[in-house]
């Protein structure tokens, strides 16, 4: 949005005119792509696509998993790639929240995380991080 500006400096008695980009910061707000129930290797191509969708025609996704029911190395292994492909392309995926339920009984059961949540892995912080905390485009 531009702005026209005049400006009158009257100890010289002129009139200056200009245009003065205007930047509004707004919140940009994630799409959000919510799996739930089963999520291993069965539906892992169904996951895959709606992620890969979501991130051909987002710039910020975020994947709500409170809802998984079940969950397998696939469904970590899915995750860590959309957000590596996320990362190649200068996009943000996270979660949408902590992982919590079946999904953090898996990454403890398979030594991401502590007993008590703290990541254990390279990709550690992709599971605790607060949602905007983990913008995805590197500095």
């Amino acid at each position: 949005m531009f702005e026209m500006v005049r400006l009158i400096r009257p100890q010289y008695g002129l009139l200056y005119t200009f245009f003065h980009l205007v930047t509004i910061m707004t919140q940009r707000r994630p799409f959000l792509v919510e799996i739930s129930n089963d999520v291993g290797l069965r539906t892992a191509q169904d996951i895959v696509r709606q992620l890969r969708d979501a991130l051909a025609t987002h710039d910020l996704v975020s994947v709500a998993t409170h809802a998984i029911t079940a969950a397998d190395i696939t469904t970590i292994q899915l995750l860590l790639s959309a957000r590596r492909q996320a990362l190649a392309s200068r996009k943000s995926l996270s979660l949408a929240a902590p992982a919590k339920g079946v999904l953090r009984d898996l990454l403890i059961a398979t030594g991401c995380l502590s007993v008590d949540g703290q990541p254990l892995a390279p990709d550690g912080d992709f599971w605790t991080s607060q949602p905007g905390q983990d913008e995805g485009i590197p500095a």
